[in-house]
């Protein structure tokens, strides 16, 4: 789908070069939504061509994300929306639903058979007339571990190692258990940024689970966070909140937990975090097939 513009009104939709990602989440943290410190070289390497820019007389004005998960020839897998976001003072005058529209038909136009997104509250019926459907709630929770008062010295971390120690193909392997396609590219970056701590749990010689901390404007999210059971998850979160990164970042620890899985909700609520923020994972389309009990904690709600 080509660039689309309306020279009426001055407004044009185009791709976002790399440096306007940076702007996008510079849009996203001005909102309270915390991104990660170094999420923007990993979200372009998930999809170079999944993010657009609104521009009203050459300044922005809006932006969105369109990221196509797939292993390349032939349709994408998953599509899913994310950094949807009007500059404040131009909202209200269609430049986001023009915008939006294109996004969504790009994603058409691969022939993408599942879009995903995650919704804040107050706009579910918007995107449902929109044809996408209500999954998962997930629930962001918030806790404080560094320091006294945190996460114990006699943690129980047997099994815990760093996830560089695992061949990156069993990583891979792993990951596609707890998300609904394949994201190499995005994984090999987010592995990778510097800042971002990366645990797996070992059981019986193999991968048993693993999870990713990153420094946020905020403190600090744990995510992914996809284990076999209660006890690798609750090992490796331990692990996570024991890192160099919260000592680095200090402040709150963040992890968002989907609520249809009970253990993940224990492992928050056990270790005495309290809800903050509520979305909703909606598709449109089949709902993707993935493996909800091993998720404890998702990636983002940027990118899925």
């Amino acid at each position: 789908m080509a660039e689309a513009a309306n020279t009426a009104d001055g407004y044009l939709i185009r791709r976002m070069e790399r440096a306007e990602l940076d702007f996008a989440l510079g849009l996203a943290a001005a909102e309270g939504w915390n991104p990660g410190l170094g999420d923007a070289e990993a979200f372009w390497q998930a999809d170079p061509r999944g993010y657009y820019l609104g521009l009203l007389d050459g300044r922005p004005a809006a932006t969105i994300s369109a990221v196509a998960y797939g292993d390349g020839g032939g349709a994408p897998a998953l599509g899913f929306i994310g950094l949807y976001i009007v500059v404040p003072e131009l909202r209200g005058r269609g430049y986001g639903l023009r915008l939006w529209d294109h996004a969504v038909g790009v994603l058409d136009a691969l022939g993408t058979p599942v879009i995903g997104l995650d919704a804040v509250l107050a706009q579910q019926d918007t995107y449902r007339r929109c044809g996408f459907a209500l999954a998962l709630r997930n629930c962001r929770y918030e806790g404080f571990f560094a320091g006294a008062g945190g996460i114990p010295s006699d943690m129980p971390l047997e099994g815990v190692l760093p996830l560089a120690q695992f061949p990156l193909e069993d990583v891979l392997a792993y990951d596609r258990l707890g998300f609904p396609a394949r994201r190499a590219a995005f994984l090999k970056a987010w592995l990778a940024t510097p800042g971002h701590t990366a645990l797996g749990f070992a059981r019986g010689g193999s991968l048993a689970g693993y999870g990713v901390i990153r420094p946020c404007g905020v403190g600090s999210k744990i995510g992914p966070l996809f284990a076999d059971d209660d006890e690798a998850a609750h090992a490796l979160f331990h692990g996570l909140c024991a890192s160099p990164t919260v000592a680095a970042k200090g402040g709150p620890v963040y992890l968002d937990v989907p609520m249809a899985h009970a253990g993940a909700v224990r492992l928050a609520e056990s270790h005495g975090m309290r809800p903050v923020f509520e979305t909703g994972r909606m598709y449109r389309g089949p709902a993707p097939e993935f493996d909800l009990g091993r998720v404890f904690g998702i990636t983002s709600f940027e990118l899925g």
